[in-house]
């Protein structure tokens, strides 16, 4: 009798495993194209913005972008930048579905090795 509780546990755990790998993705930071300024002491007259490219980070989609005069520069936390919620998400699902791939394959495999080995096969 198959209560589905194993497969309800292994979406959750699935779903842990996702948020954190979204979550370590902030890891993978990038510049740019967007332009966010950082100073205003540029320009011949020094009273201009200066623009460089925007940091950000996470993978596939970029959550968490570097703001300027609020955090540390040049350098992302959760504590202080922008976040864009629905890029996490997106992330969240992306690796997701992966992971849920990843625990396809390993069951498809170990049930096609059981029973090979209930039929004597090597």
């Amino acid at each position: 009798m198959n209560t589905g509780l194993p497969n309800a546990l292994r979406a959750s755990l699935a779903l842990a495993l996702a948020f954190a790998l979204a979550v370590l993705s902030s890891f993978v930071q990038r510049e740019g194209p967007e332009l966010e300024s950082y100073g205003n002491l540029c320009g011949p007259a020094g009273n201009e913005n200066c623009y460089k490219p925007a940091l950000k980070g996470g993978f596939p989609f970029a959550y968490l972008f570097d703001s300027p005069g609020v955090s540390v520069e040049r350098q992302l936390s959760f504590g202080e930048d922008t976040r864009h919620p629905m890029a996490l998400v997106l992330d969240t699902a992306i690796y997701w579905a992966a992971v849920l791939l990843v625990f396809w394959f390993a069951n498809r495999e170990s049930t096609s090795a059981k029973q090979g080995a209930d039929r004597g096969e090597a």
